[in-house]
């Protein structure tokens, strides 16, 4: 997996290293989908206080009352806390094991028509997750913005065509994933969480123990070797469906594994309402586009909703 030096790319005094760099990224995404982040210029101690207050969180009992009351039924557009076992099946005749606790921008006014942004549902009584968790999503969110427009400049497309949409009502949901160790040998459908490409344009994510793999394009899966303050990057079906197929979704999963895991993911989604198709510049005259336009609340809602069916057929046998 290439590491993306974001200190390079971010050069205006040496435009040879940016260059170098850029073409590197580049390629990376459009031969693997993938690659490594590194000199994002977010402190450490960010990571470590978003995982210090994940793992306060997660190891309060299912039934403790701040768990409870932070519990998605309570919530808007399911955020907050959702228990192990109710994890959608992202892959058909699977299960998966983790739990999570989602969050988004912090909007007060809700977006009755799309369920995109609104107020998130913090766990009481525990002020120091709130600040840790939301500086460690403020700080993603500028990663974020140079990405998209690193995209938009690499794939020469109209500046601001991605960036511009990635807005504090964009449903760029962050999570906070708790894997727990299994001690017996897992039956082979289970998974931390199964097999499925990110519904937004691309993903960032970090883990503090190794388990996420992706999946080259030759099918192979490939485990993810990182240190805990690089982040993962994974295109997403949204570049996917404006680069008509010239960059792939990252096919991701996590097996069960023998240890315990925490990992934070960021999925960055342009505003819910948007409709993205694929753009002239990758169609083939000959050919035609080989995507449909699609907005991205209503790709989100169609992979939430099928994963959903997944796992309501297991629970029907």
């Amino acid at each position: 997996m290439k590491r993306i030096n974001l200190s390079n790319l971010a050069q205006s005094d040496d435009l040879g290293l940016k260059s170098t760099e850029m073409i590197k990224l580049k390629n990376s995404l459009i031969k693997d989908s993938f690659c490594l982040l590194t000199d994002h210029g977010i402190d450490e101690e960010v990571f470590d206080n978003a995982y210090l207050q994940s793992k306060l969180f997660h190891s309060l009992p299912s039934d403790n009352e701040i768990k409870q009351a932070a519990h998605y039924r309570h919530a808007f557009a399911s955020r907050g806390w959702s228990p192990e076992g109710e994890e959608p099946a992202y892959s058909p005749n699977t299960k998966a094991t983790c739990s999570a606790f989602d969050l988004c921008y912090e909007v007060e006014e809700i977006d009755k028509e799309f369920e995109s942004y609104g107020p998130n549902h913090w766990p009481p009584q525990m002020p120091d997750f709130k600040k840790a968790v939301y500086d460690y999503y403020l700080n993603i969110s500028k990663i974020e913005k140079g990405i998209a427009g690193y995209l938009e400049e690499l794939l020469e497309i109209d500046k601001g065509f991605i960036s511009s949409k990635m807005t504090e009502k964009s449903p760029s949901t962050m999570r906070l994933i708790y894997y727990p160790a299994l001690t017996k040998e897992p039956d082979e459908n289970l998974f931390g969480i199964s097999a499925h490409t990110d519904y937004e344009v691309f993903t960032l994510l970090t883990q503090r123990q190794k388990g996420s793999q992706v999946q080259k394009p030759n099918g192979e899966w490939i485990e993810v070797e990182c240190g805990p303050y690089e982040i993962i990057m994974m295109a997403g079906d949204m570049t996917e469906v404006m680069t008509n197929g010239k960059i792939k979704a990252t096919p991701h999963r996590v097996p069960p594994t023998k240890w315990e895991r925490y990992s934070i993911t960021r999925f960055c989604a342009i505003d819910g309402h948007h409709v993205v198709a694929p753009l002239d510049q990758f169609i083939d005259p000959k050919i035609g586009p080989k995507y449909k336009p699609i907005s991205q609340i209503k790709n989100i809602n169609d992979g939430l909703a099928e994963a959903s069916a997944n796992a309501d057929a297991m629970a029907n046998g």
